[in-house]
């Protein structure tokens, strides 16, 4: 893993949280859950690394934002990784993955110090697709 790529399992841990990589069904990327004190990420395992890596941030995302505090149970489809999605707490956990798999000053070292402006590259270095840079170095206005 690339020194810039943000360790989910690590991060996981810090709050107490399992993962599990399990087959699903079609069409749920993932899922948080909380039953009593434990919580537990499921990430379905026929899934590309790089998508499994944005599903683990996502629901990372829903339990830091509170979210199963009022719901325990999140299911995500496919669309709620979607740019489209307008459901705010799917875009809230999609603002809050995107933050810890590419964190705002990491980037701006490798884009301002070292001078990496191409997308593949930053991408390769977060361990991310490149659509999801694309779309965080727009929303941070670094592109259009």
């Amino acid at each position: 893993m690339s020194a810039y790529a943000t360790d989910l399992k690590q991060l996981a841990d810090r709050y107490g949280i399992k993962l599990l990589k399990e087959a699903l069904p079609d069409g749920i990327s993932g899922m948080i859950q909380k039953e009593q004190d434990d919580i537990t990420i499921r990430y379905n395992s026929a899934e590309p690394h790089l998508r499994q890596r944005f599903t683990i941030a996502h629901e990372l995302g829903h339990f830091l934002a509170g979210h199963i505090d009022e719901n325990p149970v999140f299911r995500d489809s496919n669309q709620s990784y979607s740019q489209h999605n307008y459901d705010i707490k799917e875009v809230e956990a999609n603002k809050i993955a995107a933050k810890l798999l590419m964190p705002e000053e990491k980037l701006k070292y490798l884009i301002y110090e070292k001078n990496i402006t191409s997308i593949s590259e930053l991408a390769k270095r977060f361990d991310v697709s490149q659509l999801a840079m694309q779309y965080r170095l727009k929303n941070l206005g670094w592109i259009s």
